[in-house]
């Protein structure tokens, strides 16, 4: 996903929290982008949790609803073998990173035969986002 000119994928919610692109990649950049994502995601009706456990280490937020995949959420950088790993490992569910504020990565994990994760389209989850395939 990459944002449309002019707007970040949460909603403008960096500007409501002070972050600018210039300050990137710190300890404190890190924690405000996860504030954002869990407000972004919680004014949706999702609950956040921060740092649950996945099959090897852990993700930085995880996204539940009812109704909707499971998603987990890495902020910044994310080490190559952790994510194929959980790829491989995890069953209906999706990791998005989020290496800054106007972009995102996400990967579908598989199905619980083992197959790809097909299911419907879910729509207005990240707005102002153009999405490339």
């Amino acid at each position: 996903f990459v944002a449309r000119e002019g707007h970040d994928l949460w909603d403008d919610l960096t500007q409501k929290h002070g972050i600018k692109e210039s300050a990137r990649h710190g300890g404190s950049w890190h924690r405000r982008i996860m504030d954002v994502i869990t407000e972004y995601f919680e004014n949706q009706g999702f609950e956040v949790i921060p740092e649950p456990f996945l099959n090897k280490g852990r993700a930085d937020l995880g996204i539940y609803k009812d109704g909707y995949t499971d998603l987990f959420v890495e902020v910044g950088t994310i080490s190559p073998y952790k994510l194929w790993w959980n790829l491989q490992m995890l069953t209906n569910s999706k990791i998005l990173i989020v290496p800054d504020e106007k972009q995102a990565i996400e990967f579908t994990c598989r199905d619980d035969q083992g197959g790809i994760l097909h299911s419907a389209q879910e729509k207005g989850l990240i707005k102002n986002v153009t999405a490339y395939s």
